[in-house]
């Protein structure tokens, strides 16, 4: 079973609206943790400020889901990318080609949490929820659109190397 189906089941399970934020607030904690774990893992200091970066930003997540059951009111989203890509000339080098792999899980893990917000936003007739969602899910294509740039990056370098 692919990711977009996957994703589709389970949200197809959510009967309410706690039961959405619920289910949100659990994945996006599950990001943040993923991404803290190899923040705190790696020597590689661009690396770990790439995985510190998501890890804060998921956070944030969780904390706009929060919010937003707490007040019942939508609250400014926003993402602020910085740019990693000067930092890491020097990186990619065969001893660190394994870090390729753990850009392919944050890939997934980025790509559903898109689609669950994507099908939360199909699913919702409220058009504020309908907005909130469309955001964070634009926020995740961003983050995904991060990652994937860094390894089309690494893999470039390491094909001419």
């Amino acid at each position: 079973m692919g990711i977009l189906e996957e994703i589709t089941g389970e949200v197809g399970k959510l009967k309410t609206l706690d039961d959405m934020f619920g289910m949100a607030i659990s994945i996006e904690e599950q990001n943040r943790d993923f991404y803290q774990d190899k923040a705190s893992r790696k020597k590689n200091v661009s690396v770990t400020n790439l995985y510190s970066y998501l890890a804060r930003e998921e956070g944030k997540h969780v904390e706009y889901l929060k919010a937003y059951q707490k007040n019942k009111k939508v609250p400014d989203v926003e993402s602020k990318t910085t740019d990693f890509k000067p930092v890491f000339d020097a990186e990619f080098t065969d001893e660190s080609i394994h870090e390729i792999g753990v850009y392919l899980a944050a890939l997934r893990l980025e790509r559903k949490t898109e689609y669950f917000y994507t099908e939360l936003s199909r699913r919702t007739g409220d058009t504020v929820l309908k907005d909130f969602f469309n955001k964070l899910a634009s926020i995740e294509r961003g983050h995904y659109e991060l990652i994937d740039g860094f390894l089309e990056y690494a893999t470039q370098f390491r094909m001419q190397t």
